[in-house]
């Protein structure tokens, strides 16, 4: 047990929480990105859940913050197929910064892919 209960304290168990970190990467060059509307995909690609991103444009500046499922549908679609994607299609060509996180048992945190 991490803590202990005593007057109007708790006990609680953290070491089964999720481990979170920031990864700043460049570009990834994997089109499942852009492949739709899926928020499973950032665990197929880094083996765990992407809970927040930003997409550093062309110009050097950085973008808001985008949370998976809020606020992140792109407002330009893939042409090929007709479909709508997340503004973390731009993984595949911008560099990009997220918050990963997994679970407290799992092996490591993968580093970016590097191409």
């Amino acid at each position: 047990m991490s803590g202990h209960s005593s007057g109007d304290n708790i006990s609680y168990e953290i070491s089964t929480q999720d481990i979170c970190v920031e990864i700043i990467s460049p570009p990834q060059r994997d089109s499942k990105w852009y492949q739709g509307l899926s928020l499973q995909i950032d665990q197929e690609i880094l083996g765990g859940k992407v809970i927040a991103y930003q997409i550093r444009w062309f110009n050097g500046n950085w973008s808001t913050w985008f949370v998976p499922g809020v606020n992140d549908i792109d407002h330009k679609y893939n042409r090929a197929n007709n479909t709508m994607r997340r503004m973390w299609s731009y993984f595949d060509d911008h560099e990009h910064k997220y918050i990963l996180c997994k679970a407290a048992n799992s092996v490591s945190i993968p580093n970016p892919p590097i191409n």
